[in-house]
């Protein structure tokens, strides 16, 4: 699927792309501004600040995919950040380090959120873009990623209600 924005045919790769570099580029400044929070002193804003640059250049690299080598690792031990919902809680938690960082802080908070909710209503209209970002829960492509029923199911196939026990 496509879409025309002025007189830019923008494909599905596309959409992607910039979601990616503007993910990035937020990232980056999440960076810089727990830096100039930590600057400012304080044992807490140093504590917050080390969170918040550690979470930014954790989802950093989960974007960019780049160092290789460091991607690989990231992918053995904690492959939920390259997951549509591990992300989402990982920019939860890093939006709300930056909410506490005042005026730089709150704007930052406020981006990240806006670029996260605003890569899962791509879902939809395209599905592809998404799938480009994100890998699906379980490792296939063709998971049911808001299914309640987990991994695999479209509509609870395998679910059985348990018995119970009349006494």
């Amino acid at each position: 699927s496509a879409i025309s924005f002025f007189w830019i045919q923008m494909d599905d790769s596309m959409i992607s792309q910039i979601f990616r570099g503007a993910s990035a580029i937020a990232y980056f400044l999440d960076v810089i501004c727990a830096i100039v929070f930590m600057s400012k002193g304080g044992y807490l804003g140093v504590i917050v600040s080390l969170y918040t640059i550690a979470l930014s250049l954790f989802s950093l690299v989960a974007v960019l995919q780049q160092p290789a080598s460091l991607v690989e690792k990231m992918n053995a031990q904690s492959e939920f950040i390259f997951e549509y919902k591990g992300r989402f809680v990982v920019d939860l938690f890093l939006a709300l380090f930056l909410f506490g960082m005042q005026g730089f802080g709150v704007a930052m908070g406020v981006i990240t959120l806006f670029l996260i909710i605003g890569i899962r209503f791509l879902a939809s209209p395209f599905p592809g873009a998404f799938e480009e970002l994100f890998r699906q829960a379980g490792g296939s492509q063709n998971d049911n990623f808001d299914s309640p029923y987990g991994p695999g199911s479209d509509s609870g196939g395998g679910f059985a209600p348990q018995p119970t026990a009349d006494l």
